[in-house]
């Protein structure tokens, strides 16, 4: 293998999506169902608030029918996210075999570094997107609303307000009142469990409420045998409370004093990725990640750029519960 075809765009893109993926809470969980689709943008019916996916048929073919004027159908474009830099001449130089490595190898190492930082950018921003999902409001990089769920398919956000601060309380009570409300939203589906990512001061003043305070402690005893850290997964009253305190600069990926719960449904969540910007991947199915590469000018180097096409998106945002201790 030469230098040369390090940089092509089967070699990059292989490279990247090969790379060890950055920690993601939501993305390693398996919350999300992960799919390529072959197009920019995804086609969601909604009736009564909930979302099922409009099934490809063939161009020949009578298309599926819309039964109800309850019905409604969504055409979501799927965000495009680019990142560039660059692998210049002084960066490879001198690059001398170690061992059994080639040169070509010593070189390929710092191709995957660049790599590496821009698959992790483009990872962070794929968990945002989750949270977003996950919240109903996906929000772009500065804030701005990228897909409201809630007014796309017309229906009302729900806030339990738990009032960890009150010492009378009933949070158990307070959690049932949630967890039956995102059960109306989902009828006739599995739910196989519920998690609540929180912000940690919303777990800390959950932990240390009167009447959390006994189950958490046997709790972490039982934890603390095995080692474990219970910030990863406190249960109470059937939910599994997730510390969530990602934050990149001053945004947080969940708010202060809030969490949010969710029901573990098979297929409710989805991450659709479209294909890569470029003229090879036309229709094809997305990955994840794709790379690609030019010379710079007089040769000076490569240029790099690195992309995601991601579309996170809960399909009844009815069901989504936003906790407010």
């Amino acid at each position: 293998m030469t230098l040369e075809d390090l940089f092509t765009l089967a070699s990059l893109t292989d490279a990247i999506n090969l790379l060890p993926r950055a920690p993601s809470l939501i993305g390693s969980s398996g919350l999300f169902v992960e799919s390529g689709v072959s197009t920019t943008s995804v086609i969601v019916e909604s009736k009564n608030g909930q979302l099922s996916l409009v099934p490809a048929v063939s161009r020949n073919d009578d298309p599926t029918p819309t039964k109800s004027s309850k019905r409604a159908r969504r055409s979501f474009e799927i965000p495009h996210l680019p990142t560039s830099g660059q692998v210049l001449p002084t960066e490879l130089q001198g690059l001398a075999g170690f061992g059994e490595e080639t040169s070509v190898e010593s070189q390929a190492a710092v191709i995957n570094d660049r790599l590496q930082e821009m698959r992790d950018r483009l990872e962070t921003t794929r968990e945002y997107h989750r949270v977003g999902a996950i919240s109903g409001k996906i929000l772009d990089s500065d804030g701005s609303v990228l897909f409201d769920l809630y007014d796309e398919f017309g229906v009302a956000s729900k806030k339990v307000t738990t009032a960890l601060a009150t010492e009378a309380t009933d949070v158990r009570g307070k959690l049932m009142e949630a967890k039956r409300h995102a059960e109306k939203q989902l009828p006739g589906m599995v739910i196989t469990g519920w998690r609540a990512y929180c912000a940690e001061d919303y777990l800390d003043a959950l932990v240390k409420h009167k009447n959390v305070e006994k189950a958490y402690a046997n709790y972490q005893e039982a934890s603390d045998r095995l080692g474990g850290d219970v910030r990863k997964g406190f249960v109470y009253g059937g939910v599994e409370h997730i510390e969530c305190n990602a934050a990149v600069g001053d945004k947080r990926f969940i708010p202060l004093g809030k969490a949010r719960l969710v029901p573990v449904v098979r297929g409710l969540f989805k991450l659709y990725n479209a294909p890569g910007n470029y003229n090879e991947t036309v229709n094809t199915l997305g990955k994840p990640f794709y790379a690609k590469s030019e010379p710079r000018k007089m040769g000076k180097g490569w240029d790099l750029e690195a992309q995601a096409n991601p579309l996170a998106i809960c399909l009844a945002p009815g069901a989504l519960v936003e906790l407010e201790a």
